[in-house]
């Protein structure tokens, strides 16, 4: 199974519902594949009507997703940025946009690690934000 075969299959049944019920539900999803042997990762973001939109970099779902996805790729400079300059990138991000200042301990974290066998997903720990934040 491949993230574009996924992601049709959920804007498939997403979008059905959208236009057969009167009050849809709100979902958006991120479906992403980690790209192995040199191949690029595929984002791929499915919003609550069903469309699927590609996306290249960085992919941002949620309340305020386009000013957040704005101000990202404002300032997004590399593929290979580090988690430490990612995660503070998105937490300025969210700080600018919201126009709130967030600490580590309202902030929930997760990488997708290509180095990692098997299972790639990550959630990153309390400790671990706050020793990236610090």
């Amino acid at each position: 199974m491949t993230a574009k075969s996924l992601a049709n299959a959920y804007s498939q049944s997403i979008g059905s519902l959208f236009s057969a019920d009167p009050k849809p539900l709100e979902v958006e999803l991120l479906v992403v594949e980690v790209g192995q042997d040199g191949k690029p990762n595929e984002l791929y973001r499915i919003s609550f009507d069903g469309s699927i939109i590609d996306e290249r970099g960085v992919a941002v779902i949620g309340g305020k997703s386009e000013a957040l996805m704005t101000f990202l790729k404002s300032r997004w400079t590399s593929a290979s940025i580090s988690l430490r300059e990612a995660l503070r990138l998105s937490l300025e991000a969210l700080d600018t946009v919201t126009n709130q200042k967030l600490g580590s301990e309202g902030l929930e974290v997760a990488v997708l690690d290509r180095t990692r066998t098997g299972r790639t997903f990550r959630r990153i720990g309390s400790a671990e934000i706050k020793s990236l934040l610090a």
